[in-house]
């Protein structure tokens, strides 16, 4: 389906439920990085790349009635999942469009604040974007970006190839598609450019053990990414059988464990 090309992932139900179960483990960091940045009560909010909203909705909540977010995302079914808990649950300050950031012709000056996570690493042109949002925010208002600086250093312990075998495998289809998995690296220097000044940035990094959320999270991804790289023929099918029977053998260890992959928030405002 075509609706299903316009995110490296998918749009389908199983994708849905993954990103908002993703927020549930994620959204804390999200939180702090807001309060880092000022976002707070009557702010204009841009959620850049909103998927389906699990974030923007938080973000409504912190700007109160007096203020307003509106998110953008190239995915019609995200948007449309968005309108319609927008409608169902009677939200007014907050609003949706499908359409590319960098062409969507967002007013100039028209927002005190941005956020966007895991979003300019699946982009072709991650300075345009950032280019884009450095346009649309008032002076002083703040852009607050967390993304990978080096999904590659992912780690398991016990370590086994299957799993790095895993991860590169994700990371050629990652820039097959045009994306950086490695983005977060070069995003204060690209800020700087485009008229941001770095005022924040912060190594992020997490530990999962079995049973734990944190240890569920990189799971639901590879359920629903890794066969689809299977059927593309980056991944063989004996692989991914090897790699899900050593996953279910750290599953019954009680000294594995989980390190996220290297990530950077960076916050930029608005000279």
């Amino acid at each position: 389906m075509a609706e299903e090309r316009e995110y490296v992932l998918g749009t389908g139900d199983d994708e849905l439920a993954r990103l908002g179960f993703q927020h549930a483990v994620w959204g804390g960091y999200a939180a702090e990085a807001w309060e880092a940045a000022g976002f707070g009560p009557g702010q204009r909010i841009l959620d850049v790349g909103c998927g389906p909203g699990y974030a923007s909705f938080d973000l409504a909540r912190l700007v109160g009635r007096a203020g307003h977010v509106h998110g953008i995302d190239l995915s019609a079914r995200f948007i449309g999942h968005l309108r319609g808990a927008i409608e169902a649950r009677g939200v007014g300050n907050m609003s949706a469009e499908v359409g590319d950031l960098v062409t969507a012709g967002l007013a100039a000056d028209s927002f005190d604040g941005a956020y966007a996570r895991w979003v300019l690493c699946f982009v072709p042109d991650p300075e345009a974007a950032v280019r884009a949002v450095a346009r649309a925010l008032r002076p002083g208002g703040a852009f607050v970006v967390q993304d990978y600086s080096q999904y590659s250093a992912v780690q398991i312990a016990p370590e086994h190839p299957s799993f790095h075998r895993a991860v590169a495998a994700v990371v050629e289809a990652w820039r097959g598609r045009g994306g950086d998995p490695h983005v977060g690296a070069a995003l204060p220097a690209m800020m700087e450019r485009c008229g941001l000044e770095v005022t924040r940035i912060r190594p992020i990094s997490r530990v999962g053990r079995p049973g734990t959320a944190m240890w569920k999270w990189p799971r639901t991804f590879f359920d629903n990414f890794l066969p689809g790289l299977v059927e593309g023929g980056l991944l063989g099918a004996e692989e991914l059988a090897e790699f899900d029977a050593r996953w279910a053998e750290w599953e019954r260890l009680p000294g594995a464990f989980f390190v996220s992959p290297p990530m950077l928030e960076v916050v930029g405002t608005k000279r």
